[in-house]
């Protein structure tokens, strides 16, 4: 059993360190570095976005009204699909470009993180152990669904937006 703040707050450390690798020129084969590194955030991100929407944002709202904060965590998980997708959508993932798109999604992420930490996550730890434990087994079990799904591909990303 692994308590959903947990679990969550260390995806977000995990998405930081992601984002701080795209960031890396360095590495001697950047191109496909940056790929591999692309194709595990994008998992990460949109597993972990769908997974809290699906399994525990309904169950804060639920037990703690969610005061409007599950609606916005919602639009910022948009807001951070169609980022992921603009950098998807970078031909050359070595380019500025690619740098640049890697930028907005980072700092559109950054902000959802620290917002949703000290509101959603801390509205979490309000809950009694048992449930946190519950929150956490049955995020983590689509969490990891879904990446086995592969649902960072740009056309599972694409579906997530509406149309516009």
């Amino acid at each position: 059993m692994v308590d959903v703040v947990d679990v969550i707050v260390a995806d977000h450390v995990r998405f930081e360190t992601l984002l701080r690798i795209l960031r890396d020129r360095a590495h001697p084969d950047l191109a496909e570095h940056r790929r591999r590194t692309l194709t595990e955030l994008a998992d990460l991100l949109v597993a972990h976005a769908t997974a809290e929407e699906s399994e525990v944002y309904p169950k804060l709202r639920e037990l703690t009204g969610g005061d409007g904060h599950v609606e916005h965590g919602e639009d910022e998980h948009l807001d951070g699909h169609r980022r992921l997708l603009a950098l998807l959508d970078v031909p050359d993932v070595t380019s500025t470009t690619f740098d640049k798109a890697a930028s907005l999604l980072a700092n559109s992420l950054y902000h959802h993180l620290d917002e949703e930490e000290r509101t959603l996550i801390n509205d979490a730890r309000g809950l009694d152990t048992a449930t946190r434990q519950a929150l956490g087994d049955a995020w983590i079990a689509e969490r990891d669904r879904l990446i086995g799904q592969s649902c960072g591909a740009r056309e599972v990303v694409a579906a997530l937006l509406p149309p516009s």
